[in-house]
């Protein structure tokens, strides 16, 4: 059976060309009214006038993406609703992470993020009252797993899945559901960084049949998931968690301890599949009950080397701060409490440290840096960890929200990294650990800001990864659970007090130390003296012939096969390289002369059916 979508409203942004156009051809070929949505009115117009010439139903929507309400107001002027939100619109500002100005950070983010989360947001009420809706959010190779020179597009598509994760857990009681791809199409955008034979094999008519798909009241609902599609071949991926391995929680928990240990962190041999926060075995019985852990010789330390911690004015950063003095460090203290930064400083110094205060927020990481400087004349680790809660019901939440949780996070960390990296460089060594959360990765009720911020911290931190590593420079990400000021508000008293902040300090430590040689660009989550590595897992997915038209019907008659993440084919991309190994494996993919003539013959039958 065929699928309609007669009577339903799409809006797609960024739809005069490339992939968006050919989303709004096919929605409107399937008899849906469509909102062409461009900046480029020349463009947008030429996509309705094609649609209306083949008898459908479009009018072009010019607005700023970031002027969601205007966007959605235009769906519900000429077609009196809205039932299915296309965030496709993007922009590309690639530069190596050194040369990256602001504005090019800051311009991806807004179109990108801030643009989904508007369009989403005014839709949002249309879809509750009316107890149905479908939103797809464009993610990309590059957020899925970081690209050299695409540090803040890495960052933005990365955020659109803790975007999308989160709003699958708020919209699920009200059937409106929220999806992520990653596709691979040719466009004005990919034109830019593509050679014209895998243009030619990346059509955007490979994509979209998938996006109807998801879309129809009656396909699948596939909410809070994750697919790579492109040139005929889909796949699904999902996280994947290694058992870790736990420490006793006493004073013996130090960096030295953790690197006699690292290779049980990041051994897969006995995975699970978590999909939310609450898939975590609670460790701190076990933690408490071990033998001391011992410790590597020679020890852990960090004599002669400055840390910068932001957000150090107590919680995590403090117990940060604390460590690296110990361990013979210079220390940092950033945080926006002049009263908490100069009391983490004295307790240092009280107990022979070396420790300055810098106060301000962590968006002024020049500042920052410049405080290290004057009182040690280098630096050598950045931990960024500044961090502030607004939750809220995506319902609720206020525009200020959204934004301040964002540039908090997202824009604090990209602000500090950016100041210590032409350091980095020179002096070709450079430790930095970046705090995302298990609400970045696996989504959240109320928390759609902070999802977002903490899943674009990690794009961001998987391509400093890559570009940093010929210089010495390692980056990677934690999604701490520690009782602070700030899950205080969230977790019960004996939660705080029984996960310390104490018990992830030791992890970063060993992270940021000149022992660490190897591991970047990684993810780990930590809690109560345990600490494992997360990584994506990509289904074996499934190849559609390139010669032939592509339906959502088809689409959904392959369904389990490339979901199918227990049929043995299974891998483990690290690089957008890699993942797009499978895409173009699948160029050569060709139906039998015999099977695309008898499809030819289905397709007028069809036709001919549909006007009789």
């Amino acid at each position: 059976m065929s699928l309609s979508f007669k009577g339903q409203t799409v809006v797609i942004t960024g739809a005069g060309g490339g992939l968006g156009k050919v989303y709004s051809l096919l929605f409107a070929s399937r008899g849906a009214n469509v909102v062409v949505n461009d900046f480029n009115a020349e463009a947008a117009q030429k996509v309705v006038d094609e649609i209306k010439k083949a008898g459908g139903s479009a009018i072009a929507n010019t607005s700023s993406v970031t002027d969601g309400a205007a966007v959605i107001q235009s769906a519900v002027n000429a077609f009196g609703g809205v039932s299915i939100l296309i965030n496709n619109a993007g922009i590309l500002r690639d530069r190596g992470f050194k040369n990256m100005t602001d504005a090019e950070f800051d311009q991806v983010i807004s179109v990108h993020v801030k643009g989904a989360f508007s369009c989403t947001k005014a839709a949002w009420p249309h879809f509750r009252n009316q107890k149905f809706g479908r939103i797809i959010n464009t993610a990309s190779a590059a957020g899925i797993y970081g690209n050299f020179g695409q540090a803040n597009y890495s960052a933005a598509k990365m955020s659109l899945i803790g975007f999308t994760k989160s709003l699958a857990r708020e919209g699920a009681k009200y059937n409106i559901s929220a999806v992520a791809i990653a596709p691979v199409a040719a466009s004005a955008m990919t034109a830019t960084i593509m050679s014209p034979e895998m243009l030619a094999n990346l059509k955007p008519e490979f994509v979209a049949p998938f996006v109807a798909a998801v879309c129809h009241p009656d396909g699948p609902n596939p909410s809070g998931r994750v697919f790579e599609i492109g040139a005929g071949f889909v796949t699904e991926i999902r996280w994947e968690r290694s058992k870790g391995t736990v420490w006793k929680t006493d004073d013996t928990f130090t960096p030295s301890a953790v690197k006699l240990k690292w290779s049980e962190v990041t051994d897969f041999s006995d995975a699970s599949h978590p999909e939310s926060v609450s898939d975590v075995d609670s460790t701190l019985e076990l933690a408490s009950t071990m033998p001391p852990n011992p410790q590597s010789a020679p020890p852990v330390r960090f004599d002669s080397k400055t840390v910068i911690i932001t957000g150090a004015g107590a919680g995590l950063g403090r117990a940060y701060a604390l460590m690296y003095a110990r361990l013979g460090a210079n220390v940092v203290v950033n945080d926006v409490s002049e009263k908490g930064a100069h009391a983490v400083c004295s307790e240092i110094k009280s107990a022979g440290g070396k420790a300055v205060p810098a106060v301000c927020s962590a968006e002024d990481g020049e500042a920052i840096v410049k405080t290290a400087l004057d009182a040690f004349g280098g630096v050598h680790v950045l931990v960024a960890n500044a961090g502030v809660l607004r939750d809220r019901s995506f319902t609720a939440m206020s525009e200020q929200e959204w934004d301040l949780v964002v540039a908090v996070h997202l824009r604090g960390t990209y602000k500090c990294a950016k100041a210590v990296w032409p350091i980095f460089q020179k002096q070709k060594y450079g430790r930095i650990v970046t705090t995302c959360s298990q609400v970045g990765i696996y989504g959240n009720f109320g928390q759609t800001n902070y999802s977002s911020a903490k899943a674009g911290i990690m794009g961001l931190t998987k391509t400093l990864g890559f570009e940093g590593r010929k210089y010495n420079i390692l980056a990677n990400v934690i999604a701490p659970s520690a009782g602070t000021a700030m899950t205080m508000t969230i977790w019960p008293q004996e939660m705080v007090d029984a996960y310390k902040p104490d018990y992830i300090a030791p992890i970063v430590g060993y992270l940021t130390s000149e022992a660490n040689t190897e591991t970047t660009g990684q993810l780990f989550e930590i809690s109560g003296g345990w600490a494992a590595q997360t990584r994506w897992q990509r289904a074996g997915g499934y190849g559609f012939p390139t010669n032939k038209v592509l339906t959502p019907e088809d689409v959904i008659s392959k369904w389990d096969v490339f979901t199918n993440f227990d049929d043995g084919r299974a891998i483990h991309p690290t690089t957008s390289a890699e993942g797009m190994q499978q895409i173009m494996g699948n160029f050569e993919n060709k139906a039998s002369v015999v099977e695309t003539v008898k499809d030819a013959v289905r397709d007028v039958g069809k036709a001919l059916k549909a006007k009789l």
